[in-house]
């Protein structure tokens, strides 16, 4: 024992003795012009490190570049794609006897992203080739450019991000959007491995304002993909919950699928793909909706509250995200929905009716509802979108008292709306405080809504088909008379 105590101690001797001399003798910045020159010569683009090189050995690894600088390549302005006021790492040094890389956080101080696309459509983020081997549909799971086989065994502590910005400006369309501040905390990297991710922004697109989070769980794989599982996803008011989602590098761009979350009672599935090598960023998708709850959804996404019910929505079509118009006005797309069990706010349709009645027979009308609304029991359409303008020629809505048939075309961007519908009663009044005069049974009852989603005007002619109806009836008689006289006339001659 006095033998092993004795080579463990002249072991650990040389250890410290080696420790010292490398700490001595070793300076990093000795070597940040070849570092520099390395990163330039993989990237193609200017690399510099604007501060001395802090570092420390034992009983971590460490380094601190502190500011860094990462350029946008010829034809931006020497304006860079990545700049940051401090980056840090550190590393275990006792796993690296047994080939094992285990770096600690990543730490990244007030990072500011540049992503620029110049007025000749070049785009500052495009770094290198489009991997080959891409898959049918631009899949990029077999392709190959895979992480070296030195990499695949590293593992990262995770990443800690503050004080971060991402600006995005398009100098062919005017384009400009702005994230700021941005943060991220993603616990422990290893590929393959699952690490919790949190990430936050406030997003700025003109008058526009998002607060976004995410919350959940990624994988990175040496394939270069991505999946979020059991994430959080929330804009504003609008949030995913359950979302899980491969993300997958491909010729044109990403694509994201499959795609899953729980969505505001119901679910959501989608295939999106974003075309991020052309200038327009063209988006294509492919999405459905069962059960969801439309009050609250419409809410979120409008601020309006008028539609009730549970939704089937199908829809695919594409839209872009940077032409220099809102990206709803550049939507074409087809779909159809189906809502069952709800109500129109705002408006009964069936007390403007009763009003309009007691208003032709010299009655007082009913008082108004405090909050009036359409109850019905199913509302469908399907729907074509060109540049932004949806438009429907199979709206239907039914209830136990009315049916509508109709018509019409909204604009999404805008959010108006001109809807001609066909309202026909099909049962008692009796809710509304009376029942309808025969004339009206069977009879189609012009209805217009146009204007605004949040204030549309509504317009319900029932004094042309009250006298369209009546005019009929006399025709009946007279009809109905004249077919007597000539029965009568017919008996008296034979």
């Amino acid at each position: 024992m006095r033998v092993l105590f004795i080579l463990l101690g002249g072991i650990a001797t040389l250890i410290v003795a080696g420790i010292a001399a490398l700490f001595l003798l070793f300076d990093p910045n000795d070597y940040r012009d070849s570092l520099t020159a390395a990163v330039e010569d993989q990237l193609g683009r200017s690399f510099v490190i604007e501060d001395e090189i802090g570092w420390s050995l034992f009983p971590r690894l460490s380094l601190d570049l502190g500011g860094i600088r990462l350029g946008s390549g010829d034809g931006f302005d020497d304006t860079p794609l990545l700049s940051a006021e401090g980056v840090s790492a550190g590393m275990a040094v006792m796993p690296l006897l047994s080939g094992q890389i285990q770096l600690e956080t990543l730490t990244i101080d007030q990072p500011t992203v540049r992503l620029i696309r110049n007025g000749s459509g070049q785009a500052n983020w495009q770094i290198g080739t489009a991997r080959e081997g891409a898959g049918e549909g631009g899949d990029a799971g077999g392709a190959t450019g895979g992480l070296p086989d030195w990499l695949a065994g590293l593992s990262l502590g995770g990443i800690d991000l503050s004080g971060g910005q991402l600006l995005y400006t398009d100098e062919t369309t005017g384009e400009r959007l702005r994230a700021d501040p941005v943060t991220l905390d993603l616990g422990a990297i290893a590929l393959g491995e699952t690490a919790p991710i949190t990430f936050e922004a406030a997003i700025e697109r003109g008058d526009e304002q998002w607060q976004t989070r995410i919350d959940g769980d990624l994988i990175i794989r040496r394939d270069h993909t991505l999946s979020l599982r059991d994430t959080t996803v929330s804009a504003n008011d609008l949030t995913l919950t359950a979302l899980n989602a491969d993300v997958v590098q491909t010729g044109e761009g990403w694509r994201i699928h499959p795609l899953g979350a729980d969505f505001y009672e119901g679910a959501y599935t989608g295939d999106i793909r974003l075309a991020s090598q052309q200038s327009r960023l063209p988006v294509t998708f492919d999405e459905g909706l069962n059960g969801v709850a439309m009050g609250p959804l419409l809410e979120a996404l409008t601020g309006i509250d008028r539609l009730t019910g549970a939704a089937g929505i199908n829809a695919d079509g594409e839209m872009a995200l940077s032409s220099g118009a809102a990206p709803l006005s550049t939507l074409n797309a087809r779909g159809d929905f189906s809502i069952r069990d709800g109500a129109v706010k705002g408006v009964n349709i069936a007390r403007l009716i009763r009003e309009a009645l007691a208003r032709l027979q010299g009655e007082t009308p009913p008082a108004a509802d405090a909050s009036p609304s359409t109850d019905f029991t199913s509302l469908t359409a399907s729907v074509v979108v060109r540049d932004g303008v949806a438009r429907s020629d199979d709206i239907a809505m039914d209830s136990p008292v009315l049916r509508l048939r109709g018509e019409g075309q909204s604009d999404l961007a805008a959010q108006r709306l001109d809807l001609s519908l066909d309202v026909s009663v099909v049962g008692s009044l009796e809710g509304q405080g009376g029942v309808p005069p025969e004339s009206l049974r069977g009879v189609s009852i012009p209805l217009q809504i146009e204007g605004s989603w949040s204030d549309p005007s509504i317009r319900l002619n029932i004094a042309r088909v009250l006298q369209e109806s009546q005019g009929t009836q006399i025709r009946e008689r007279v009809e109905e008379e004249v077919d007597r006289l000539r029965d009568r006339l017919e008996g008296l001659l034979n």
